[in-house]
């Protein structure tokens, strides 16, 4: 069964929803996965600014592990059980790259924004369990 999200969680969730994606977006007018955590994680007093970097369209080919390295870098790893609201997940949406990371906002959905896409909640389905490369909890 779904856990609700706690307000806050929902008041912020509802304030970055439908923001639509621009690679290297780090404003509310357009936003990329990792511009969406860094804001995300501010509402919570986190400040993941120093990871952010401008990132080549293709970065994934230029240092395949850059995004890993700097995601492993905050908080202490998560096993998928014991997923919870506020985990920080990332996904290998290329065949062992991590190019894409969200938020979780209960035990089963997180947010984030894909290209072409806008912000929003996604549910831990078949597609992404089998993406999920792995989770940091940031906050205790």
């Amino acid at each position: 069964m779904t856990r609700k999200f706690d307000d806050k969680i929902g008041e912020i969730v509802n304030k970055y929803r439908n923001i639509p994606y621009k690679h290297n977006g780090r404003s509310l007018r357009g936003l990329d996965c990792l511009g969406l955590i860094i804001f995300f994680y501010q509402e919570f007093g986190i400040d993941l600014s120093e990871k952010d970097r401008t990132y080549s369209r293709e970065w994934y080919r230029e240092d395949p592990s850059i995004y890993l390295r700097e995601l492993l870098k905050v908080g202490r790893a998560v096993d998928f059980d014991d997923l919870q609201a506020l985990d920080l997940v990332y996904f290998e949406l290329l065949p062992d790259v991590v190019t894409h990371s969200g938020v979780m906002i209960n035990d089963s959905e997180f947010i984030h924004i894909l290209q072409k896409r806008n912000v929003e909640v996604a549910s831990f389905n078949r597609f992404w369990r089998k993406k999920f490369a792995g989770a940091r909890r940031l906050i205790k």
